[in-house]
C-alpha cells in the first residue's frame, strides 16, 4: 500500500511539474506547441538556408530549451566566423547536452587548420576523442617541452591501436621515437594487433616507418606464412630460436588450425620434431588449438586441452575444457575440471550449475541436489534449469525501485532531462537518445534508477531498460520486461500458433525495445529483421515491403518477426530453443552445430554453441521467456520443456514435452 501511495504521490509531482514546463504531449499547452512548432521551422529554414526565418524564429525561442539545439545547427557552419566569446558561452551554456564536445571539437578543428595554438591548447579537454585533434595537441606538447616521459603514457595509448591514424599522429610518433620511448617490442605490439584484424598492408606500413631492414624480413615472412600457412609452414628454412620468431610460427599453425585443426596440431608435431627450440610453445599450441577444435566440435578437442599445463589464472581455458568434456559426454573427466576451480570460482554461478550438474552425472546426488538449491534461488537461466533438476518453482525476486517526490523533482529540474524529453516529444528519437545517455554518464547509482522511473512516466520504455542496466538494479522486473505493444504480440502469436512470452523475450533481447534500431550488421527494429529476410517474410505473407522504413514500422516488425520464428520453429519441428539459435545465428550454422551421433542435453548443447554472443543470445532468450510467463500472468512453462534434447543432425529433432531430466536427482533416496 505504501509502494502505491508513493507511486500516486510521485505521478502527482510529474503532472504538477510538467504543466508548468515540460508537459507531455497529452498536455502540451497552447504555447508549448508554438514552441516545437517554430522550432521545427527553424531547423527546415536554416536546412533551405533560409536565415531571415531561421532568426526570426529563432528569437521567438529564448526560453524553449531546446534552442541550443538550434544554435549549435547554425555555429557549426559558421564557426571560423564565430567571435570566441560566442563559442565560449555557447559551450558554458551547454554543457548539459553532447553538442557542447560536439562544437568544441568543430572549433578545435579550425583552430589547428587555422595555425592557433595558443587558443586550441587552452580550450582543448580530456575528452576529445578525435585522434587527428589528440596528435595535434601531442605535437605541440611535444615542441613546447623537454618532458617526453610526461607524455609518453599518452602517446603510448595512442599509437597501440588497430586503427588508420592521420599522417599528423606520425609526427607525434616520431618525436616519441627520437626520445627513445618507440621501442622495437612496441612497434611489433602494434603489428600484432593489425595482423590479428587481417590489416597486412596497414602492418607494412608501420613496419616499412618504424622497424629496421631485419625486422621487415620477419614481417614478410609472417606474412607469408598467415596467406598459405599450410603449405608454408613445410618449407621453414630459417632459424626460430628467437622469440619473434617462434610467435611467427605458432601464429602461423593457429591460422592452420582456424581451417583444419587436426592438420594444424600434425604440422606443428613435425615442426617440433625439427625445432627444439618450439618445445616452449607446446602449451601455446595445446590451448589455442583445442580451443578452436573446442568450438567445430572435434573429439581431438578433449585430448588436447587435457595436456595444456593449467594456470590458476587462466579461467578461459576452463571455461572451454569444460566444454570439451560436456560436448564429448565425458563426466569424470568434466569432474577433474570442477575439482582445480580456484575459489572465486566455485562460487560463481556458471561454475556452481555445471558443478551439480557433473555431480549428478557421476553419481553424486545428494550434493548435486544441494548445489542445485543454492543456484535455484536466483532469476536467471542457471537459477530456472537448475529449479527444474530439482523441481521446485521459479524464484522472480521482484523488487520495485521507489523514490520520493523530492528526487524525482531534483531530476526533472535538470536542463540536460528537460532537453532529453522535449527531442522525444518532437519525435527526434535518436538525438532525444543521445542527449539522455550523455546525462546518464553523469548520474550516480540512485540518480540513475530515479531516472528510470521518469523515463517510465514519460513512456519511454527502452530508456527504462537502458538506463537500470546502467544502475545495476536488476530486481524490478515490471521495469526490465515492459509488455510494450501486448495487443499486437498476442494477435501475432495467436495468428502463428506461437507462445506470446517467447516473442516478448526474443524482442527484448534483439532491441531492448527501440522501436527504430538498426545494428551495424543491418538489422533493423524491434524484431532486428535483415532487410532480406523482412521481404522474403513479406512476400511470403503477402505484405508489400517497398523499404527499410516499412520493415522499421512497428507493426510490420512484429508481422514479420513473428512469421519468420514460426518459420524457424516449423524447420526444427517445435524445438524452440534451437528455433531461438537459428533466429540469431541462422539455419545454416544451427544445422553444423548439431550433434553427429548421439543425442545430447540441450544445456550441453547451448553451453558448446561456438559463437559467444549466440550462447549469451540463446540463455538470455529462454530465460526470458520465464519472466515474461511471469509479467503475462501465466503459469510458466519450464524451461526445460522448452529445452528438449538435441538430436543427432540425421534425425528430426522433435521436441518433447516433458522434461527429460533424471528423475534420479529429485528422489531424496536417490
Amino acid at each position: 500500500m505504501c509502494a502505491v501511495m508513493l507511486r500516486v504521490q510521485i505521478t502527482l509531482v510529474f503532472l504538477l511539474y510538467l504543466h508548468a514546463t515540460l508537459v507531455l504531449p497529452a498536455f502540451a499547452s497552447v504555447e508549448l506547441q508554438q514552441q516545437r512548432q517554430d522550432y521545427l521551422d527553424a531547423k527546415r529554414a536554416l536546412k533551405k538556408r533560409d536565415p531571415d526565418n531561421f532568426h526570426a524564429l529563432y528569437t521567438r525561442l529564448d526560453d524553449y530549451i531546446l534552442q541550443g539545439y538550434l544554435q549549435y545547427e547554425f555555429l557549426k557552419q559558421r564557426i571560423s566566423s564565430t567571435p570566441i566569446g560566442a563559442i565560449r558561452q555557447f559551450l558554458d551554456e551547454n554543457k548539459h547536452a553532447p553538442i557542447s564536445t560536439q562544437l568544441r571539437d568543430i572549433w578545435l578543428e579550425h583552430l589547428a587548420a587555422a595555425g592557433d595554438e595558443e587558443t586550441f591548447l587552452k580550450e582543448y579537454r580530456g575528452t576529445v576523442s578525435n585522434p587527428k585533434l589528440r596528435c595535434y595537441r601531442l605535437k605541440l606538447l611535444f615542441a613546447s617541452t623537454a618532458d617526453a616521459e610526461s607524455l609518453s603514457h599518452e602517446v603510448e595509448r595512442l599509437w597501440l591501436t588497430r586503427k588508420r591514424l592521420p599522417a599528423i599522429c606520425d609526427k607525434v610518433f616520431r618525436h616519441w621515437q627520437e626520445a627513445g620511448y618507440l621501442t622495437r617490442d612496441l612497434v611489433w605490439a602494434r603489428i600484432k594487433l593489425l595482423m590479428a584484424r587481417n590489416r597486412l598492408s596497414h602492418a607494412r606500413q608501420v613496419a616499412n616507418q618504424y622497424l629496421n631492414a631485419n625486422d621487415k624480413v620477419w614481417l614478410r615472412r609472417w606474412q607469408t606464412l598467415y596467406r598459405d600457412p599450410a603449405r608454408r609452414l613445410l618449407k621453414i628454412d630459417y632459424p626460430v630460436e628467437t622469440e619473434l620468431a617462434r610467435m611467427i610460427v605458432t601464429n602461423g599453425v593457429i591460422r592452420l588450425a582456424n581451417r583444419d585443426p587436426d592438420r594444424a596440431m600434425m604440422t606443428w608435431q613435425r615442426l617440433r620434431q625439427k625445432h627444439s627450440a618450439l618445445t616452449e610453445d607446446e602449451d601455446r599450441i595445446l590451448r589455442e588449438v583445442g580451443i578452436i577444435a573446442t568450438r567445430q566440435h572435434l573429439p581431438s578437442a578433449e585430448k588436447w586441452l587435457s595436456r595444456v599445463t593449467e594456470s590458476g589464472d587462466d579461467k578461459d581455458l576452463r571455461h572451454w575444457r569444460l566444454r570439451a568434456m560436456l560436448r564429448a559426454g565425458d563426466w569424470q573427466k568434466a569432474k577433474q575440471v570442477i575439482e582445480n576451480l580456484t575459489e572465486d570460482e566455485q562460487v560463481d554461478r556458471f561454475w556452481l550449475y555445471w558443478t551439480a550438474r557433473v555431480m549428478a552425472q557421476t553419481g553424486e546426488n545428494a550434493k548435486a541436489r544441494y548445489l542445485f538449491a543454492l543456484v535455484a534461488t536466483e532469476r536467471n537461466y542457471y537459477g530456472f534449469l537448475s529449479a527444474d533438476h530439482i523441481g521446485v518453482g521459479y524464484t522472480m525476486q521482484h523488487r520495485s525501485i521507489n523514490a520520493s517526490p523530492d528526487e524525482v523533482m531534483q531530476l526533472l529540474k535538470r536542463p540536460g532531462i528537460r532537453a532529453a524529453r522535449e527531442l522525444y516529444a518532437i519525435g527526434d528519437f535518436v538525438t532525444a537518445r543521445r542527449q539522455w545517455n550523455w546525462n546518464l554518464s553523469r548520474m550516480d547509482k540512485r540518480e540513475l534508477k530515479v531516472a528510470a522511473l521518469i523515463a517510465r512516466e514519460w513512456g519511454w520504455h527502452d530508456r527504462v531498460v537502458y538506463t537500470l542496466s546502467k544502475s545495476g538494479h536488476r530486481h524490478d522486473i515490471d521495469l526490465r520486461f515492459p509488455l510494450l505493444y501486448r495487443p499486437m504480440v498476442e494477435t501475432n502469436a495467436k495468428a502463428n500458433s506461437l507462445d506470446p512470452s517467447w516473442i516478448f523475450s526474443v524482442m527484448r533481447q534483439e532491441s531492448a525495445f527501440v522501436a527504430d534500431a538498426r545494428s551495424s550488421a543491418g538489422a533493423l527494429g524491434l524484431m532486428q529483421l535483415m532487410p532480406r529476410v523482412g521481404r522474403a517474410t513479406g512476400r511470403q505473407l503477402k505484405l508489400r515491403i517497398r523499404s527499410n522504413d516499412a520493415i522499421l514500422n512497428v507493426e510490420n516488425n512484429l508481422r514479420l518477426g513473428a512469421a519468420f520464428l514460426k518459420n524457424m520453429l516449423r524447420r526444427y519441428k517445435g524445438h524452440q530453443m534451437l528455433a531461438t539459435a537459428a533466429y540469431n545465428a541462422g539455419p545454416t550454422r544451427v544445422r553444423g552445430w548439431l550433434p553427429q551421433s548421439a543425442a545430447i542435453d540441450a544445456d550441453v548443447w547451448v553451453e558448446t554453441i561456438p559463437f559467444e554472443e549466440t550462447r549469451d543470445y540463446v540463455k538470455n532468450v529462454m530465460a526470458y521467456t520465464a519472466v515474461y510467463d511471469h509479467r503475462l500472468g501465466r503459469r510458466p512453462v519450464r524451461l526445460c520443456q522448452r529445452m528438449p534434447s538435441v538430436a543427432a543432425r540425421a534425425s528430426a529433432p522433435e521436441a518433447e514435452s516433458a522434461c527429460p531430466f533424471s528423475k534420479s536427482i529429485l528422489d531424496p533416496a536417490g
